[in-house]
């Protein structure tokens, strides 16, 4: 059976609503309703068709600002199912989401939908959560996401190692990075903790915290690497919240020596915001970046979280390392390695907190002297 999918007009509403009564029996789509998804412009609505019938439909939202698209609602004709149309609509959706630029499609299922939840996780799908009292009648829904890649390979040259602590991103990027030029060395926990220690500014009383770009790139120059950092303004760095003027105190001097070591190895530093152009520029060298992004639109929290970016493929994506693994969402390494991020998404995520702070450290193979 030859099927093809195209964009929705408004001309097919009545066989949209057609379907959507012959399918389900409650929480119906209705015809001005999908009049104004055809219309708008954060949803795409497609139709599949088969010998000018058709066949089903799947509409798609995208949310501004965010990196994940939803699957709002997928229905097969009943003289079409169990013919694939469901598998060949799903793909087809999942293309225009990355195409879209979005890194995640979303979807809602009901639990007594087995055939659609096979469908689903033979697809790539992973079960994120279950709501109560989603649906008209009672029913629990189940969500599911699934990454996009558009194509991409997971598969890459620079090894992919999960930070094992909530703190540790900076310094497990900058394990990748010893790994990708000394093929020797091999990531483990006991390094990834050390490395936090020679590069953090926490102050031990408040707890575990992060890594700031000077300190990485110190740790970066003493294990062999390369360095040049980008930050966006002069001064010390992610000191917002601290209340404690002694805690202040302690974290500015050990960002002082940071600086200071860094001016002593004669690492490069660029006080300015970082371009698209920079990073691109770093990637066609062969070297990598360490980047700060703001955490929100990788997995919806505003915190300080570091990446590595490592490479360009030439298509509007730049590709990263995340060493962030959900593994309550049942995520693995291959949901979290060489992920597309569109250039416009990259640049907005890649500044953290109200000032809008820009840091980076491209990293390379140092020449021995």
């Amino acid at each position: 059976m030859s099927v093809e999918v195209r964009t929705a007009r408004a001309s097919d509403v009545d066989a949209l609503a057609a379907i959507e009564n012959a399918v389900f029996s409650g929480d119906r789509i209705s015809r001005r309703s999908f009049r104004l998804l055809i219309e708008r412009e954060t949803a795409e609505t497609l139709i599949a068709e088969s010998d000018g019938r058709v066949a089903g439909y799947a509409i798609v939202l995208f949310r501004k600002g965010s990196g994940m698209a939803r699957l709002y609602s997928l229905a097969v004709a009943p003289d079409f199912s169990g013919k694939g149309v469901g598998r060949i609509l799903l793909g087809v959706a999942e293309e225009i989401a990355f195409a879209h630029g979005r890194m995640l499609l979303r979807l809602e299922v009901r639990e007594d939908n087995l055939r659609a939840i096979a469908i689903y996780e033979r697809a790539g799908y992973r079960r994120i959560g279950r709501e109560l009292d989603y649906y008209e009648d009672g029913q629990p829904a189940l969500r599911y996401e699934k990454p996009l890649r558009g194509g991409v390979s997971i598969s890459t040259a620079v090894p992919f190692y999960e930070q094992t602590s909530d703190f540790t991103c900076g310094p497990c990027c900058l394990m990748m990075a010893m790994a990708n030029f000394d093929r020797g060395f091999v990531p483990d926990p006991v390094m990834e903790i050390r490395l936090w220690r020679e590069a953090t500014t926490v102050f031990m009383m408040s707890g575990p915290g992060g890594c700031e770009p000077f300190g990485l790139a110190v740790a970066a120059h003493e294990h062999g690497l390369s360095a040049e950092i980008f930050v966006s303004f002069h001064g010390s760095l992610f000191l917002q919240s601290v209340r404690s003027h002694e805690k202040r105190r302690v974290m500015e001097l050990a960002q002082v020596d940071f600086r200071r070591r860094a001016e002593a190895y004669g690492i490069p530093v660029n006080y300015r915001p970082f371009g698209l152009d920079d990073i691109r520029a770093a990637l066609a060298e062969g070297r990598l970046v360490l980047v700060l992004i703001s955490g929100f639109l990788m997995f919806g929290k505003k915190v300080p979280h570091w990446v590595l970016a490592l490479g360009d493929d030439d298509d509007n994506h730049i590709l990263i390392h995340d060493p962030w693994v959900e593994d309550e969402k049942q995520e693995t390494a291959s949901d979290a390695a060489n992920i597309p991020v569109p250039y416009a998404m990259f640049m907005a995520m890649a500044q953290f907190g109200r000032e809008g702070l820009r840091a980076a450290i491209v990293l390379g193979k140092r020449e021995k002297q």
